[in-house]
């Protein structure tokens, strides 16, 4: 493993917590290409503590369901303080603590009688960095 200097590992942290707000930002106004561009191709999202369903596997999936559970939904995302580890230069590990609130205004819950969730625990993600651009290649919530 190459070593990151305290430039490389500063702007790698930097990179990273702007994909994530870049999740949060358009999983809430609703901007599925933006949210699609933050994982890769083969990402893995795994919400079984949650839901009990299965990991999703591939963007293109993860992008849809996400999409079917919020319709309707107005919801906020924030995640906070996150803790990075490097696997080198272009792998990381890190640990989100998040909150959320969605509230079925528009249409019904995907979990009737419920209209409204409050959320909270952590994202134990992993990204890679492939052609200079950080993305999430697995979460787990």
């Amino acid at each position: 493993m190459v070593p990151m200097d305290a430039l490389e590992t500063l702007l790698a942290r930097t990179a990273i917590a702007e994909v994530k707000a870049r999740y949060c930002r358009c999983l809430d106004t609703r901007d599925w290409d933006g949210f699609g561009a933050v994982f890769t191709s083969d990402a893995v999202m795994d919400v079984r503590d949650d839901t009990g369903a299965e990991p999703f596997h591939g963007r293109a999936l993860i992008v849809e369901t996400v999409r079917a559970v919020v319709t309707g939904a107005k919801s906020v995302h924030q995640v906070h303080s996150p803790e990075i580890s490097f696997d080198g230069p272009d792998a990381a590990t890190v640990i989100w603590p998040m909150h959320d609130r969605l509230v079925w205004t528009d249409a019904p819950s995907p979990i009737p009688p419920v209209t409204a969730i409050i959320g909270y625990g952590h994202y134990h993600e992993r990204y890679v960095r492939a052609g200079g651009q950080w993305r999430i290649a697995s979460l787990k919530l």
